[in-house]
């Protein structure tokens, strides 16, 4: 079913400027979070036998980050140079989306071996598993890492499965309307913005079913992803401060130590706040949107949210890049040469150490 420019109003919605800004502004911060990404994947490629352990689970989160930024910047340049960009956005944009999911997954598991880490480093001594627990463990891994990555697809190519089975019309036609809004109806309708066709507008891009589906699937992914991550940490904090009271830190306890558990707690903070940085104003928009549209507030008076949402998640990759990597001492050590080998010793290593 068309919609026509002659019978619907774009009064209240965002305009040609605003979205050519936004555009432009995932263009440029975008390329940030590719460049920090791709350093990190190039270093740990030719580093890699001095990451070892570390580089799988860093390599994988690298990846979907980069992956999500790419596509992203695909439809941000494609929103400035061709006119029908809207055709592949209902396929494009949740592609986008999938692979920030399956960065907020591989965010999850990087608590849990951190958790594991830091917890078995104090508790289990380094010669205490064997053969077969070490390839339990192995196998144990890939399994994980293969449900991070194949359940988003799986659930993505639903998805689209969905969106084939019951196909809409994403532009509207070109009649022309006596208020001269046609111009702007179809430079409004043919753009590829996320969270642009959440509101409620006069454009056909997906059914109301799919933005729902889209919509709490998405708020869901990052909620659970920052609380997970918080509790995870939170309970690390807690074992932390237990042993400290017990006096169970005697042998280590001296200034070394002391800055190398700052600085765990300051990765694990920041990591948190990565994804709370980089994700509250998009939780924001998708969940006042629908109060938004019941009060009939107009869209473009949301535009600074929309200028922040844009800014802050374009720059996850960049700043993943910082948390996960160039930010640790012990990864830049590494790579520098200025180390050995993360997991030379025989000794279990600390948090620092192998995450």
């Amino acid at each position: 079913m068309n919609t026509s420019n002659s019978t619907v109003d774009f009064s209240g919605l965002l305009d040609k400027q605003q979205i050519d800004v936004l555009s432009i502004l995932y263009v440029v911060l975008l390329s940030f979070s590719i460049t920090g990404s791709c350093s990190v994947l190039l270093v740990s490629t030719v580093k890699w036998r001095y990451l070892r352990g570390q580089v799988h689970l860093l390599v994988q989160l690298t990846l979907a980050d980069l992956l999500a930024a790419v596509i992203l910047l695909y439809t941000s340049v494609m929103n400035k140079v061709h006119s029908s960009s809207a055709i592949v956005c209902p396929y494009v944009l949740p592609l986008s989306l999938t692979f920030y999911l399956i960065s907020f997954l591989f965010a999850i598991v990087y608590a849990l071996k951190s958790r594991n880490a830091i917890q078995g480093w104090r508790e289990r001594a380094a010669d205490d598993e064997d053969e077969h627990s070490q390839c339990r463990r192995k196998i144990t891994s890939i399994l994980m890492y293969a449900f991070v990555w194949l359940t988003p697809l799986a659930v993505y190519f639903v998805y689209v499965c969905t969106l084939l089975i019951k196909p809409a019309t994403l532009v509207p036609t070109n009649a022309r309307s006596q208020d001269g809004l046609s111009d702007s109806g179809t430079s409004y309708c043919s753009s590829c913005i996320l969270f642009l066709h959440v509101w409620k507008d006069p454009c056909i891009v997906v059914d109301k079913t799919h933005v729902t589906i889209i919509r709490v699937f998405l708020a869901i992914a990052v909620i659970t992803a920052m609380l997970s991550c918080s509790v995870i940490y939170w309970k690390v904090g807690k074992w932390h401060k237990r042993y400290m009271r017990d006096g169970l830190f005697l042998v280590e306890g001296d200034g070394h130590s002391r800055r190398q558990f700052k600085r765990v707690f300051s990765t694990a903070r920041n990591i948190v706040m990565v994804i709370l940085f980089c994700w509250a104003p998009a939780l924001l928009l998708l969940l006042v949107s629908p109060l938004m549209i019941q009060k009939n507030i107009k869209q473009n008076s949301l535009y600074g949210l929309y200028v922040m949402q844009a800014a802050t998640m374009s720059l996850q990759g960049f700043l993943n890049s910082m948390v996960y990597a160039w930010r640790r001492p012990n990864f830049t050590e590494a790579v520098l040469g200025e180390n050995t080998p993360l997991l030379r010793c025989n000794q279990k290593p600390f948090f620092e150490e192998s995450l």
